[in-house]
């Protein structure tokens, strides 16, 4: 019998893996089943600063935590939990990414890293018209798609404004606001054969039709620019009140107005500002880049010139919004940005081109057999006739139809065959070295395994553990009313918070407040028109919340003033203390289902401890101990 040089080698390699497991060290048995040391190690070496630092664990805490992962693998697997087909399906998912980086070719990576970088320094202002399509939409409605693009682009050819034909034919559900407008962006802002088109057309000119994952596009070139880079900004946000149609933008515009004055940013987004995210750090957001956020956001954010600027209130989907400029952060040097251009472009889109570099070298190490003449007899318009069993690609022993190449082909429609072709062999090549290189790399392997076993583990407490622990409803009351005591609100108030811009209102308020003047009444007297002096913020907070003064002791009445930042003057009326109490089960739930879920596990693991037979090497395991356990 002759083997053809790429299976062979797959199974020479699988073989010598066998054998060098078998030369390893037994670290225990589980029934019949082998777990050698080598095993442990890797898996302790890769996660004990997160486990035995963050949980203080000792190393036998560690070995006991890794031995109930493999009593757990193991009646995962013989519930047959890894046949399942959503199990599968995830993990053909996982498998994709991890492969990832072993698809590289350096100079190909090279020349994207460089093209990237100069489309970071460079932002282009495109606009642009889809006509949507289905990536496997048949022959008969993609062509339809395309001659509509076409009739698009000739109308726009001839003359029409651009904006105008968007506003007619493209299916963008934004056009009819924005007239098929992009703003700037710069790499990796859109799909890579977008990014291309918008980057290739010169300023004014509009693509030829172009197919990505959405459908058919053409795109003008607007203008260019030097990129702004990044900016990071401070926010206030205030929602709408859907029982208040006045409601945020009264109140928006009375925090402007304070800001106006002099009081502190950051303070007042930790009181006033409803983006809870945010408001903990005095409103600060991650910075980001043009063309990432919702406008008008960002084009507000780039409009702020000097650091310490905030902008007038506007209003987005959400509510009202203020936003203060923190820093502008231009683009770094090459050398400074590269690492994460490789990144990006590992992860990204682009990498389909590194594979067709790598493709290249690796149809080396097959032996590929092609039937061009076949191939050649669909030049032309023909291609709907490339229906037969003849086999037109061979990979090693895998064997591709016609057929199969005919099917492939329907999503490539406005290439020709020749085109079509190449990246089907390109595709069939890669995916011949993805399927075997769990056999030909061992570090590969190695990490799939964690992987395989992680997402099965994941699978297995599903069934057991947090499904039970949100059907079971009697269990989780009774494992409540058994533990209500760990269940407890801190002492609370019910008290408001008033923030003044100077000691003299702050003075003023503070005498109001305690005569027992309404909240609607201090303000009519205190804020003088569009001057806002003071703002009011009333409900219920915990002891020692970050809202609160940090020196603040909870007490009935009305509290001294208290000046935490530059022109910023706090008062708190408290009105009712709160002693603490259990807390209802509906009041944490959360926290509640998850101790079940730990104590749902503990019982489950001791059973399986009971079930199976476990026999450590006391040897091996010493050895581990001794050179593992001090670490």
């Amino acid at each position: 019998m002759v083997f053809k040089k790429g299976l062979l080698l797959i199974v020479l390699l699988y073989t010598v893996l066998l054998r060098a497991q078998d030369k390893e060290e037994i670290l225990l048995r589980i029934d019949d089943e082998k777990v050698y040391s080598s095993e442990f190690i890797r898996v302790f070496q890769k996660n004990k600063d997160i486990v035995v630092d963050y949980e203080k664990k000792n190393f036998d805490d560690y070995f006991n935590l890794f031995v109930d992962f493999k009593i757990k693998l193991k009646q995962a697997y013989e519930l047959k939990l890894d046949t399942i087909s959503s199990y599968q399906k995830e993990l053909a998912k996982y498998r994709e990414i991890l492969v990832t980086p072993y698809l590289q070719d350096s100079s190909a990576t090279e020349f994207l890293i460089k093209e990237a970088y100069d489309r970071t320094v460079t932002e282009v202002d495109a606009s642009h018209i889809l006509i949507r399509v289905a990536a496997d939409a048949i022959p008969k409605d993609t062509l339809i798609a395309y001659n509509r693009i076409m009739e698009a682009r000739d109308k726009i050819l001839n003359g029409q404004s651009f904006e105008q034909v968007a506003k007619q034919y493209s299916e963008d559900p934004s056009v009819q606001n924005n007239g098929g407008s992009l703003g700037y962006f710069s790499a990796f802002s859109m799909v890579y054969p977008f990014e291309n088109a918008a980057f290739n057309t010169k300023i004014g000119g509009v693509s030829k039709p172009f197919r990505t994952q959405f459908g058919f596009h053409i795109v003008k070139a607007n203008n260019r620019r030097t990129s702004l880079g990044e900016v990071q900004v401070a926010h206030i946000m205030v929602k709408k009140d859907p029982n208040d149609s006045t409601y945020a933008e009264t109140k928006i515009f009375d925090i402007y107005n304070k800001l106006k004055q002099g009081d502190d940013f950051a303070q007042i987004a930790k009181e006033h500002s409803d983006d809870t995210s945010s408001s903990i750090k005095g409103g600060v957001l991650p910075k980001f880049g043009a063309g990432r956020m919702m406008p008008p956001f960002d084009e507000i954010a780039f409009g702020l010139s000097n650091e310490g600027d905030f902008s007038d209130p506007f209003k987005t989907d959400y509510g009202w919004h203020i936003l203060k400029l923190l820093k502008k952060i231009p683009v770094g040097s090459f050398e400074e940005q590269y690492s994460q251009l490789e990144d990006k472009i590992e992860k990204g889109s682009r990498s389909k081109y590194v594979k067709k570099a790598l493709a290249e070298k690796l149809e080396n190490n097959y032996e590929i057999s092609e039937n061009r003449n076949l191939l050649n007899s669909f030049y032309g318009p023909n291609v709907q006739e490339m229906k037969s069993d003849e086999v037109l690609l061979k990979i090693d022993n895998d064997a591709f139809t016609v057929n199969d190449f005919y099917k492939y082909s329907l999503t490539k429609r406005n290439q020709n065959i020749g085109e079509i072709y190449e990246e089907y062999k390109v595709e069939k090549i890669i995916n011949y070295y993805k399927g075997n290189l769990e056999f030909t790399n061992k570090e590969f392997a190695e990490i799939y395994r964690e992987y395989k076993d992680g997402l099965l583990l994941f699978e297995l407490l599903q069934k057991y553990i947090w499904e039970k622990s949100e059907k079971d409803t009697l269990g989780l009351k009774k494992y409540y009313n058994n533990n209500k005591n760990n269940y407890v609100w801190k002492e609370r108030a019910e008290l408001t918070i008033a923030s003044c811009t100077s000691l003299d209102k702050a003075k003023l308020v503070k005498q109001y407040l305690e005569n027992g003047e309404s909240l609607e009444e201090i303000k009519g007297i205190v804020n003088e028109g569009a001057t806002i002096h003071v703002l009011f913020s009333s409900g219920v907070l915990e002891r020692e919340s970050n809202k609160l003064p940090v020196n603040y002791e909870m007490e009935v009445g009305v509290s001294e003033i208290y000046n935490e930042e530059k022109h910023q003057y706090t008062i708190i009326r408290l009105d009712k203390l709160i002693p603490p109490t259990n807390k209802e089960l509906n009041e944490t739930r959360g926290e509640v289902v998850n101790d079940y879920q730990n104590f749902l596990e503990e019982k489950w693991v001791q059973s399986l401890r009971e079930k199976y037979k476990i026999k450590i090497n006391k040897g091996a395991y010493n050895k581990l101990k001794v050179k593992y356990g001090e670490e």
